[in-house]
């Protein structure tokens, strides 16, 4: 299980993220994939909310759902999967966006019973940009940031806190199941036959760094 330290950034949606350490979501199971899209992920929390933002080199995204609680997988989608209260709360949430920023979210402990968590992609502030193009390869890719308000997770977490050292635990996935090459990716491994990115045994550590100004101060 790998462990990833959460840098702390004041107003971290306010800038280009640039800077932070990003996660590579590239490990590929189950389907064959020549040429899976690279997907990278940077995470940073503020006083108010964790800052997700994913980058997916992918030149034509597919995208076939414009409302959230949609079976956005089909798409080009990419998905974070959160236990904000491990060894206390088995439950986890699902946040899995396509590249148009329409939103699936559900809560529960696995793969089955689970429950729709109402609140649609405005709460968390998405932005979806596709047709973008990096400065120093030409390659297209597209990109979506959002933001999880902590008073959010309190409200399915009751216990739930930020302080430095904190450790949640969850996963990083790109997948895109109707696309014209299905693929699945994730950031840790998955331990499963086939497809089945609702295996929180095998979710890694995300723990909320220090509270000092180093990044974007």
């Amino acid at each position: 299980m790998d462990r990833y330290e959460i840098p702390y950034r004041s107003g971290a949606i306010r800038k280009e993220g640039g800077d932070l350490p990003p996660l590579a979501v590239d490990r590929l199971q189950w389907l064959d994939a020549d040429n899976p899209p690279e997907t990278h992920v940077r995470v940073s929390y503020d006083e108010e909310a964790l800052d997700v933002r994913f980058r997916v080199f992918e030149e034509n995204p597919t995208v076939r759902y414009a409302q959230d609680a949609s079976p956005v997988y089909e798409d080009s989608c990419v998905e974070f999967f959160l236990q904000p209260l491990p060894g206390e709360d088995a439950r986890y949430l699902n946040f899995e966006w396509n590249a148009a920023g329409a939103l699936l979210l559900q809560i529960g402990e696995g793969r089955e019973a689970r429950q729709p968590v109402g609140s649609g992609g405005s709460l968390f502030g998405v932005r979806a940009q596709a047709g973008l193009s990096d400065p120093a390869s030409g390659r297209a890719y597209w990109e979506l940031a959002f933001r999880i308000p902590f008073a959010f997770l309190r409200q399915w977490f009751p216990g739930f806190r930020t302080e430095p050292g904190v450790r949640m635990r969850g996963n990083f996935y790109k997948c895109g199941d109707r696309t014209p090459q299905p693929h699945y990716l994730s950031w840790q491994a998955v331990s499963s036959e086939r497809p089945d990115f609702h295996r929180s045994d095998c979710f890694g550590e995300l723990a909320f760094g220090s509270r000092k100004p180093t990044i974007g101060e």
